[in-house]
Formats: C-alpha cells, sequence, structure tokens
C-alpha cells in the first residue's frame, strides 16, 4: 500500500510539472522593429510581471504584412501582440484581427492620448484596435548658420513665419537661392515637398462610400511643384539617397529638412554628427505627422489579460511613459505626460532648443481622420503624376489621368 501510494505521489508530481510547464506565462509578440527590446520595454514589463517570458518574432518591414497576414488567419502560433506601422495600421484595424480595446476586458481609456493616435487605430465602424506609446508630428530642420547668412536671423519663431504658408515657403525658397547665387537650396527635393500638401486636406482618398476622391487643395501641389523645379528652389535628390543625407553634413548645400520627431534623433543625428549645434526646429506650412507604431492585442489570443497589461504599461502607464521619454528621446503620445515633462527637455544638437515642447504644441493640429487604408499607394501614384507633370512628360491634365488609372488598376473597388 505504502509503495502504491510513492508511485501515486510520483506520478501527481510529475504531472503537476507538465501541467505547469503548459502553463508557462509567455506572451508572443510580433513586431517589425527591435525597438521595444533594445530600449527596455520588454525587460521592464517582464521584471515587473515575475514569471512572465516575451517571446518576440522580429519580421523586417518589408515582409511583415505578407508574413503576418496568413497567420493571424490561421491563428496558428499566432502572437498575443502585434505591432503595425503608420502605413500598416489602416489595413489592419478593418480586418478585425486587433481586438476591440474600447471593451471588457480592456476599457481603454484614451482622453489624455493625441487625437490622431487615436483616430488611426480606429476602425470604419468607431471600434478601437490599438494604441501606441509615441507621436510622430513634424517639423522643419534648418541649418542655423545658413539661416544666419540668407535671411538674417536663426531663431526659430522668425524662421518659421518665413515658412509659415505656401507663397512664403516660395519666396523664402527664392531669397535664399538669390542670395547664395543658387548655391543653396531650401529643400532637398520636391519628395521632401509632400508631407504638408498631403497633410493640409480636407478629406482623403477615400470618401464615405469608399470611392476614390482627389481634395480639389490637391491641384495646387502641381503648380508649387513646378515653380520648385522650373525655378530650380530644390536640389532635386531623392530622400533617403546618398546625396540626401550627404547634404545634411557641415558643407552640405540643403538648407533644411522636412522631418518628424525620429527625425532628429534616427535621420540627422545618426547621418550628419558634425553638423551638431548647427541646427533649429520650426514650422512648414502645415502641421503633418509622419511614420509611428501601434499595437494591439490579437483577438483569438486565449492570454488577452496578460496581452492588455503589456499594450496598457506601453501606451497608457505614466511612469512608464515618462521613463521612455527620457531614456529614449521618443516623443510620446500621452498628453498629460508630455505636457508635464515638456519643459524639461534641451538638445545640444539643436544649439540647445527644446524640440519636445515645440512637438508638444504640433501634435494636437495633426489631422489623421483624412487617411485611408490604401494611402502609402495612393501618395505614390499621386507623386508619379506629380514627377510627370514637372519633368513635361505629361499635362496636369493627363498626369491626372495617369494617377486615376493607376489606382483603378490596384484598387478597382474605389470606382
Amino acid at each position: 500500500m505504502q509503495k502504491l501510494s510513492s508511485v501515486i505521489y510520483a506520478v501527481l508530481f510529475l504531472s503537476s510539472l507538465c501541467f505547469g510547464a503548459k502553463k508557462e506565462k509567455i506572451l508572443r509578440m510580433w513586431t517589425f522593429t527591435d525597438e521595444l527590446e533594445k530600449n527596455g520595454a520588454v525587460a521592464r514589463f517582464e521584471a515587473q510581471n515575475p514569471g512572465v517570458k516575451i517571446e518576440v518574432v522580429t519580421v523586417p518591414h518589408d515582409n511583415y504584412m505578407e508574413k503576418i497576414r496568413p497567420v493571424l488567419r490561421a491563428n496558428k502560433n499566432a502572437p498575443d501582440i502585434f505591432l503595425g506601422e503608420s502605413v500598416q495600421v489602416k489595413e489592419l484595424v478593418e480586418t478585425g484581427f486587433w481586438d476591440d480595446l474600447s471593451k471588457p476586458p480592456y476599457n481603454a481609456d484614451t482622453r489624455d492620448l493625441v487625437p490622431y493616435q487615436v483616430q488611426m487605430a480606429t476602425d470604419s465602424r468607431g471600434i478601437l484596435r490599438a494604441l501606441s506609446w509615441q507621436t510622430t508630428p513634424g517639423g522643419f530642420f534648418y541649418k542655423r548658420s545658413l539661416a544666419k547668412q540668407y535671411l538674417g536671423t536663426d531663431d526659430p519663431v522668425k524662421v518659421g513665419e518665413m515658412l509659415s504658408s505656401t507663397e512664403k515657403f516660395l519666396e523664402t525658397a527664392r531669397k535664399i537661392y538669390r542670395e547664395s547665387n543658387g548655391e543653396i537650396k531650401i529643400i532637398a527635393g520636391i519628395p521632401d515637398y509632400q508631407e504638408f500638401p498631403f497633410s493640409n486636406r480636407k478629406q482623403g482618398f477615400m470618401n464615405k462610400s469608399g470611392k476614390l476622391v482627389v481634395d480639389p487643395s490637391l491641384m495646387s501641389f502641381f503648380d508649387v511643384a513646378k515653380i520648385l523645379r522650373d525655378e530650380k528652389l530644390t536640389a532635386e535628390l531623392n530622400r533617403f539617397s546618398p546625396p540626401w543625407y550627404e547634404n545634411m553634413k557641415k558643407n552640405g548645400k540643403v538648407f533644411g529638412y522636412v522631418l518628424p520627431t525620429w527625425g532628429l534623433h534616427y535621420v540627422l543625428k545618426k547621418n550628419a554628427p558634425d553638423s551638431k549645434g548647427d541646427w533649429g526646429l520650426t514650422k512648414g506650412p502645415n502641421p503633418y505627422f509622419w511614420g509611428g507604431t501601434w499595437l494591439g492585442v490579437y483577438k483569438k489570443s486565449k492570454k488577452k489579460k496578460l496581452a492588455w497589461e503589456f499594450v496598457e504599461m506601453m501606451t497608457l502607464d505614466k511612469e512608464t511613459l515618462k521613463w521612455w521619454a527620457k531614456s529614449t528621446g521618443d516623443f510620446i503620445g500621452n498628453q498629460a505626460v508630455f505636457n508635464e515633462i515638456k519643459d524639461t527637455f534641451s538638445d545640444p544638437y539643436l544649439n540647445g532648443q527644446n524640440h519636445y515642447k515645440f512637438f508638444a504644441g504640433e501634435a494636437p493640429n495633426v489631422n489623421a481622420a483624412i487617411i485611408c487604408k490604401y494611402e502609402q499607394k495612393i501618395r505614390g501614384f499621386f507623386m508619379n503624376a506629380i514627377t510627370d507633370y514637372v519633368e513635361k512628360k505629361k499635362s496636369k491634365d493627363e498626369a491626372i489621368v495617369s494617377f486615376k488609372e493607376e489606382v483603378k488598376s490596384a484598387y478597382p473597388s474605389l470606382f
């Protein structure tokens, strides 16, 4: 009897070990960026939740959507949490793979978040699908030395006034060109300027009926682009090309760059360390945003509560957001937090200017309601039309026709 009891005890003990292994708290997360791991967010959550391990699957950005779609559809080895970049978010929120964060067990309180951040992650039925820890409003970064030489001041407010409308932007571009004898260009190329007209629309590329619409304001982009090209006011460089980066450096011939929050840390500082202290940050003709990353809970996850705890920590927990802002310099999306800490920043790269305070003023003015799920590709088609026009390959009317044909070929449902 005693021997039998020992055997039963051993079996029960082994069973408990096996059962415990099955119940191990592992959260699976899919991402296209290493920033949550590299900058300590994953480790922070694990430290706050002993016994929990986040298993991170990182897929290159260019392959991310094609890899994650079938996994989410099949619900096989699917993530509990997955991320989406700004060009993917509108597609992801409409698929329903992210759960509804406004309902239990989440009950997400978004009152303190920048409105556009919430707009981006809300589907066409008004359901909140994801949240972000950051916002990415944009500005105009310019070289102070060139501003002093050709505009008479490097003061961000005064320079911003000179760029505060399309007309003033062009006037200032002409002045810089004239005073420098054509050596210095206001921006690297027409593609840099696109953030302003695309963000200044009253309506996006899709109307409420799901059909293509072109906001009348975009027609003026053709005219502005033609002036920039015909009067040689840009360096005619493509974004992210080697010469584009090269002209950020100390002796570069480009006056300024149209970049968002991450442009300071990951573009300018990284590629032009020798021009530290020579940069200023100001407004352009209108507010815009560029980029950003959202995260949400997979609708079929069996660990929704735990998954939400990570999302909540990263996007709504004030202490975590303060820590993240101060340790990474990333501009966060919680207005209550960034308004609390905005006066504590000063960046030597910007000659001591407070970039955080600047972006805190810009973020609430961004309108993301105009962004549709096909935004990136349709914008690309429109830029093709702009290029055809300024290079005199097509008239404005012909370029618009070609644009619509490209859209129709890619998305026939829009017609």
